[in-house]
């Protein structure tokens, strides 16, 4: 009994871990993101300030081109990079890597939301940025905390410390599964959600 309750406490204490390491990872790229949108001026700026009015001015009028296929895969395509680098060594490194990336691009388009409209920029960027985010963020930090246990895990056997490896198995499955389904919903909700909450925003900002 003692032996599973120290189990159970190692196993949550290594989740702990790796949440740590990508959740570091996530918000060091945010803050590159944020940076560099708060570095842009001038010329840069100026363009920045005319390609999002110019964005918005679309959604207004519902003339926003939007397909569904290619914001399906926009959305998915992160977790999938995430579950595949979970089956090999590589992942210690990619994980962290993928993590960065996606922190980045979504502080950035945020941060020049901001940088462009002031505070008002956080209506619509909360519309396009954040709403999605509450459904892939979950999915894509749940398959990164596991897939960093596997990479770890892979190491350790290559090294001749532990004969465990990846289990690809109906709990693989599905929690890929899961975390696919939400990739997709979130897909989904920026597809039919967010044209015509970014249209009232739109219609607050300019």
């Amino acid at each position: 009994m003692g032996m599973r309750i120290r189990k159970k406490w190692d196993l949550l204490s290594e989740q702990n871990g790796a949440l740590a390491v990508l959740a570091v990872a996530f918000l060091l790229g945010g803050a590159a993101g944020c940076l560099l949108a708060a570095l842009s001026g001038g010329a840069g700026a100026e363009e920045l300030g005319r390609y999002l009015t110019d964005y918005l001015s679309l959604a207004q009028k519902g003339e926003l081109p939007r397909r569904l296929w290619p914001l399906l895969w926009g959305q998915a395509r992160f977790l999938i990079a995430a579950l595949v680098l979970g089956l090999t060594v590589l992942g210690l490194a990619g994980l962290p890597v993928l993590f960065g990336i996606r922190g980045f691009f979504f502080s950035f388009s945020v941060a020049c939301f901001c940088r462009v409209f002031g505070v008002r920029g956080l209506f619509p960027a909360f519309v396009l940025s954040a709403l999605p985010a509450l459904l892939w963020a979950p999915a894509l930090f749940l398959a990164g905390v596991y897939g960093f246990l596997s990479a770890q895990q892979l190491l350790h056997r290559s090294m001749g410390e532990s004969r465990s490896g990846i289990a690809i198995n109906g709990v693989w499955w599905c929690r890929a599964g899961l975390c696919t389904g939400l990739a997709l919903a979130a897909g989904l909700l920026e597809y039919w959600v967010v044209p015509v909450l970014l249209r009232a925003a739109a219609h607050i900002i300019l």
